[in-house]
């Protein structure tokens, strides 16, 4: 994986040679999401990097089906919208505008149906360190269909705090295109 990795930073910086500063850096922080990734039981991610402005601008997007019943402690996951919705938090805005804040509701999601959805700023905590991070961040809980106890995380952030709507804009519409696919499709297609 971190050989792959290289690799397609590499190519990436022969096409944009304006990354190239930013090369080891883009090396590291991939390999840290992959590792987050898989941690985390990821089946989707993607990541972007642009220079704007002569700034790095840089989101990540991923979809993850958590466990259904937590190894650890045999407690079964809340996988039901009501369940998801009363323990989703709103929290109110500070006083300046990249203070953390929440907004808490459901959305439609064309292909997938009705979805718990959290947005806004938050302090994300960084595994096994003690710090964290401010960023833009959405996280959609998409139920599965029928009767699987199962739920999609769709979470969508960005560092960039000074373009929060627009960014949960642009979150949104990625996030409207999911669906679930059966394996069965999958087969037919190929």
């Amino acid at each position: 994986m971190n050989r792959s990795i290289r690799e397609v930073v590499a190519k990436r910086v022969k096409e944009r040679p304006e990354l190239a500063e930013y090369q080891a850096e883009l090396v590291k922080t991939l390999k840290k999401v992959a590792r987050e990734a898989r941690h985390n039981r990821v089946v989707y991610s993607g990541s972007m990097c642009e220079i704007v402005d002569g700034e790095p601008m840089v989101a990540s997007l991923m979809v993850s089906v958590p466990e259904v019943v937590n190894e650890t402690t045999g407690e079964s996951a809340v996988t039901s919208l009501d369940a998801l919705m009363s323990i989703l938090t709103p929290m109110d805005p500070g006083r300046r505008p990249t203070d953390p804040w929440r907004r808490v509701g459901l959305v439609d999601l064309p292909e997938a149906g009705r979805a718990a959805r959290t947005e806004g700023i938050e302090d994300i905590e960084i595994p096994d360190d003690n710090r964290s991070y401010r960023a833009v961040m959405m996280q959609t809980f998409v139920p599965f269909p029928g009767s699987d106890p199962k739920v999609a995380v769709i979470s969508a952030s960005t560092p960039q705090l000074a373009l929060v709507e627009p960014m949960l804009q642009l979150f949104d519409l990625i996030t409207s295109t999911f669906r679930f696919v059966r394996r069965a499709d999958l087969d037919m297609e190929s």
